[in-house]
C-alpha cells in the first residue's frame, strides 16, 4: 500500500512539472507587443523599411524615426532596429494595424513558354523588339559580368559636359523628324495634325485581345474613335504633363492586338511608355472623350487622358526647369504610389531628414496641374544630370540587369531602346524612341556591313562603351575581359536585361551592321 501511494505521489510530481514546463513556454511564445507612434503629421513621402529576396517593403509615409515596438517583457526597439533583430514580422505588424505598402523587386511577368518575341515585319512602326526569334546560345563564360571588371567602367574622364550635350540634342532634331522641339511648337495645322495620326495603321487580322479575337466591327469603331472629322488646325497648343506613368498607342483604345491567343505581351498597338512629367503637346481628342492624341520630345501617339493633367505656361515651366532639378538614377522608384523610371526628372526643393525633398506633378479636379511635395532618398537620385564619364555608363547600364524586358515599355518593363534612352537621359541625352531612328542619328556612325564576325570585333576594341545596332535592336558594347567581347541589352528572347558574350559565331554579331558613338 505504501508503494502505491509513492508511486501515486511521484506521478503527480510529473504531471505538475509538465504542465508547468508547458505554461512557461507559452508564456515566452505569448510575448506580446505595440506599436508606439509619435507621429502627429505624416511627412509625405514613401520610405522603405525593409527587402527580402521577393518583396521590398515600404511606410507610406516618412515615419520610420517615430515608431518603437514595446514588448510585454519591457524590451524596446525602434521599428528598424525590431525588423533587423527579427523582433517582429512584416506579418505581424500589419495585423496590429501598421499600414505597410510593398512591391516586387522584379516584377517579371514572362510570356507563356510557346510565346515568341515580335518579329521585325510585325509592327509597321515601332521597332523596339528584339529583331530575331532565335535565343542565342551560351557561349564560353555565361556568368553576369559585373561593371567592375571592365576597365572601361574605371574611367571617370568627362565626356561631354552638359552645354556640349544640350547642342548634341540640337543635332539630333536635325538628323531625325522622330524627335520633336516641342518647347519651340506653338501652332501646327490641319494637315500636319492627320498627317501624324495617319501614320498608323491597324495590324492585319487574326488578332486578340487576350482570349478574344479582334473583329472587323473592333476594327471600325477604333478606326471611328479617331475623330479624323474634327480634326482642327491648332493655332495655339495646349501644353500638358504625364501625372500617372502611362502607355502612348498608336490608336485610342483599350485593346490589345497580340499575335497569339492569350497572349500578354508583344502588343501591336504599344507604343511606348511615358514617364511622369513627361511635357507634351496636345494635339486632338478621341470622339468618346477619353484619349488624346499627343506629341511627345520623341514620340506622337495616343495616351489615356487619365494619365494626362493639363498645364499653364508657368506650372509646364516650373517642372520642366533646368536650373534645379534631380533626375531619378535606379530602374524604378516608388514614391507616394508613382512609378519613377530612371531619367525621370523633377524639380528639387531643398533637403530633410538627409533626403531630397522634390515635388511631383498631380492632376486637381479642375484637370490642371498640380503640385505635390515628396521626400526621395538620396541613393536613389542625382542633383541635376550625371556627369557623363564612361564610370557613370557602366554603373547606371548595370542597375537594369535582370529587370523585365517589355515591348514599348508594358507592364513597369523596359524593352531594348527605351533601356539605352532612359541609361542616356541620365546624363541629359534626348534619345529618339526606336532603334531606326536611333542608329541614324545619336552618334557617330561606324558601318560595320558586309564585315565578317572577326573583323567586327577588331573594329570594336577599344570602342567601348557605344551602341551596337542591328534591325529592330539596340546593344550597349561593353568591351573585354579575359579575351572575350561582351554586351548588355533589354532581351526579347531571355526576356530581361541581360549581359551576352559576343562571338565570332554569335548570331547577334553577325547581323549587327553599326556601331555608333556617343561623344
Amino acid at each position: 500500500m505504501r508503494k502505491r501511494i509513492i508511486f501515486f505521489l511521484v506521478l503527480v510530481c510529473l504531471f505538475g512539472m509538465v504542465g508547468c514546463g508547458k505554461k512557461k513556454v507559452k508564456e515566452n511564445v505569448d510575448n506580446s507587443f505595440q506599436i508606439m507612434d509619435t507621429t502627429e503629421v505624416c511627412e509625405e513621402g514613401s520610405e522603405e523599411i525593409y527587402r527580402d529576396s521577393e518583396k521590398v517593403y515600404y511606410l507610406p509615409c516618412m515615419k520610420s524615426e517615430n515608431i518603437r515596438i514595446e514588448f510585454s517583457n519591457g524590451e524596446s526597439y525602434s521599428l528598424l532596429e525590431a525588423l533587423e533583430k527579427k523582433k517582429v514580422t512584416i506579418e505581424e505588424l500589419k495585423k496590429k494595424g501598421l499600414e505597410i505598402e510593398e512591391s516586387l523587386v522584379e516584377e517579371e511577368k514572362p510570356l507563356p513558354e510557346e510565346e515568341e518575341p515580335k518579329k521585325e515585319d510585325s509592327k509597321n512602326s515601332n521597332e523596339n523588339s528584339s529583331g530575331t526569334n532565335e535565343k542565342p546560345k551560351p557561349s564560353g563564360d555565361t556568368n553576369s559580368q559585373k561593371e567592375d571588371t571592365f576597365a572601361a567602367s574605371l574611367d571617370d574622364t568627362i565626356l561631354l559636359n552638359s552645354k556640349e550635350i544640350e547642342e548634341y540634342n540640337a543635332s539630333i532634331i536635325q538628323k531625325t523628324d522622330k524627335a520633336y522641339d516641342i518647347q519651340n511648337i506653338t501652332s501646327l495645322s490641319q494637315k500636319q495634325i492627320k498627317g501624324y495620326i495617319d501614320e498608323y495603321s491597324l495590324p492585319k487580322l487574326p488578332q486578340y485581345n487576350g482570349k478574344s479575337a479582334i473583329t472587323s466591327t473592333d476594327t471600325k469603331k477604333i478606326l471611328d474613335n479617331r475623330n479624323m472629322d474634327a480634326i482642327e488646325a491648332k493655332e495655339k497648343l495646349q501644353k500638358g504633363i504625364i501625372v500617372t506613368r502611362a502607355n502612348l498607342k498608336s490608336f485610342p483604345t483599350d485593346f490589345h492586338f497580340f499575335d497569339k491567343k492569350g497572349a500578354t505581351d508583344f502588343d501591336n498597338l504599344q507604343e511606348s511608355e511615358l514617364h511622369i512629367n513627361t511635357p507634351l503637346l496636345i494635339l486632338h481628342e478621341s470622339k468618346d472623350h477619353l484619349w488624346y492624341f499627343v506629341m511627345t520630345p520623341f514620340y506622337v501617339g495616343w495616351v489615356s487622358k487619365e494619365n494626362v493633367a493639363l498645364a499653364k505656361e508657368e506650372d509646364y515651366q516650373y517642372f520642366q526647369k533646368k536650373d534645379s532639378f534631380i533626375v531619378i538614377t535606379e530602374p524604378s522608384v516608388k514614391v507616394a504610389n508613382n512609378i519613377l523610371d530612371m531619367s525621370v526628372t523633377l524639380p528639387y526643393e531643398g533637403e530633410k531628414s538627409g533626403n531630397y525633398q522634390v515635388v511631383i506633378p498631380t492632376k486637381q479636379s479642375d484637370g490642371y496641374v498640380g503640385r505635390k511635395t515628396v521626400t526621395i532618398s538620396k541613393k536613389q537620385t542625382h542633383i541635376g544630370y550625371l556627369p557623363y564619364t564612361k564610370k557613370n555608363v557602366y554603373t547606371e547600364a548595370f542597375k537594369y540587369e535582370g529587370v523585365s524586358y517589355h515591348w514599348g515599355g508594358m507592364n513597369s518593363g523596359v524593352d531594348c531602346s527605351g533601356y539605352v534612352a532612359n541609361v542616356y537621359r541620365t546624363f541629359g541625352f534626348q534619345f529618339p524612341r526606336n532603334t531606326s531612328s536611333q542608329n541614324s542619328s545619336v552618334g557617330k556612325v561606324i558601318s560595320l556591313s558586309g564585315k565578317t564576325s572577326s573583323e567586327k570585333l577588331s573594329v570594336l576594341k577599344g570602342k567601348e562603351p557605344c551602341l551596337l545596332y542591328q534591325k529592330g535592336h539596340v546593344m550597349l558594347y561593353l568591351g573585354m575581359k579575359n579575351n572575350k567581347h561582351y554586351m548588355i541589352h533589354a532581351s526579347g528572347t531571355e526576356m530581361k536585361v541581360v549581359v551576352t558574350e559576343l562571338t565570332t559565331s554569335s548570331s547577334y554579331l553577325k547581323n549587327i551592321d553599326r556601331a555608333v558613338l556617343i561623344s
